[in-house]
């Protein structure tokens, strides 16, 4: 007969943590800890107390856990990351005073909206954007990057007379990344757990990088694939990969593409370009995904910005705009015009056939997303290169016609 593990023991409200902090009520809960409302007692303070379960102090796994979380968060302090106050042990609690976020998760927020507003989707993940530029710049990999731990600032008090009337979206706040539990030092000071040992897998399948799924060393580029999950969902409505369990699920991160986000309903919402910038994050080879999260948020700001960068033909019925990408041109263009600011060009990747989910980087790791105005998503080089060819045949053609009347006129 199998033994349950004891139910966990919730902390009262009034009960007074390390004579700090008083409990008002509960918030959540998880597999290690129960996450309580309190007052700090000193000014009155609302934080959040993240308390390890009673029945788990004495597992050396969930206790370095613990430990772990507290000093990376010490680490890392920037205006999307919720900030960590103390760190107390008592009566063998753990227990991680955090600034108290007055909202819900992103997580619950879908559940509800999804799928949202793409411009207000692309706001949320360049809030991430920076909170993972804060964290991987401090050489810390979150690795459970989800909704679940990003969490959203309920809107202030809305003006008298707010733009297009009503109230503010429950999606407009400040957005904040939570639970630094399984994070990776990726350099810095040794910070040795015993939470990486060998054939063990961290994070959740639907946001997991095929590397993590693998059980293969990690790098930043895996908080960026979960990113690419994450605003997948914010726009399509639906993960990229909806499995009956867990390892069906793990099993698409390794051997499937995703549908391309503009293969169903969104289709009129979603540009190419963002469609593009998704699905690079999602590419499998973590090499072809963006390099950084700063490349990310600029190719996420290129596409709300409408950005457009190539030289202006003289016939304006032969324009070709860059589907709101500025990044870097090709021959052809560098010859008509000088060239760009290069802090653009390594945030893009080629639009694949709406028919093809894959999206690969070129050898040299760059390229530009390209579509002419009907938004048949054709690349302005291979456009380029196809004229240039037709232009050399004419030319051909011209001189063996040349060539044939002089000689019949010498007859």
């Amino acid at each position: 007969m199998t033994s349950q593990p004891p139910a966990p023991e919730r902390l009262p409200p009034g009960h007074r943590v390390a004579s700090r902090y008083t409990v008002e009520s509960v918030i959540g809960e998880g597999a290690s800890g129960v996450v309580y409302r309190a007052a700090r007692d000193e000014d009155g303070r609302r934080v959040a107390l993240k308390v390890i379960h009673r029945h788990l102090s004495g597992t050396p796994q969930i206790f370095r856990r613990y430990h772990r979380e507290a000093a990376i968060l010490k680490r890392i302090e920037g205006p999307h990351v919720v900030r960590m106050l103390d760190f107390v042990e008592e009566g063998g609690l753990l227990v991680i005073a955090l600034e108290h976020i007055d909202g819900s998760s992103l997580e619950e927020l879908l559940r509800e909206h999804a799928p949202i507003e793409v411009d207000r989707a692309i706001d949320i993940a360049l809030q991430i954007c920076s909170a993972l530029e804060t964290a991987h710049a401090a050489g810390v990999v979150h690795r459970d990057l989800k909704p679940a731990n990003v969490l959203v600032e309920r809107p202030g008090t809305p003006p008298a007379h707010p733009p297009g009337g009503g109230a503010p979206s429950p999606l407009a706040g400040c957005v904040r990344v939570v639970d630094f539990g399984l994070a990776k030092v990726v350099h810095g000071e040794q910070m040795t757990t015993g939470l990486t040992e060998q054939d063990m897998i961290f994070g959740t399948p639907e946001y997991m990088a095929p590397e993590q799924v693998r059980g293969e060393d990690v790098d930043p580029r895996c908080d960026i694939y979960a990113l690419g999950c994450i605003l997948y969902e914010m726009v399509v409505g639906a993960v990229p990969f909806s499995k009956r369990t867990p390892i069906a699920v793990m099993t698409a991160q390794i051997a499937e593409q995703p549908l391309p986000p503009r293969s169903g309903k969104r289709d009129g919402l979603i540009s190419a370009g963002l469609e593009a910038v998704i699905l690079r994050a999602l590419a499998k080879e973590r090499a072809e995904r963006h390099p950084s999260a700063r490349a990310f948020a600029d190719a996420l700001r290129a596409c709300r910005e409408r950005r457009v960068v190539g030289h202006t033909p003289a016939n304006p019925a032969d324009a070709i705009s860059i589907t709101e990408l500025g990044l870097e041109r090709t021959g052809l263009d560098h010859a008509a015009t000088p060239r760009s600011d290069a802090s653009t060009s390594d945030v893009g990747s080629p639009v694949p056939p709406r028919d093809s989910a894959v999206v690969r980087a070129p050898p040299a790791g760059r390229a530009a997303v390209f579509a002419d105005a009907s938004g048949d998503g054709a690349p302005v080089g291979s456009r380029s290169r196809e004229r240039l060819l037709w232009t050399v045949v004419a030319i051909l053609c011209a001189a063996a016609g040349i060539v044939v009347g002089t000689l019949f006129g010498a007859r």
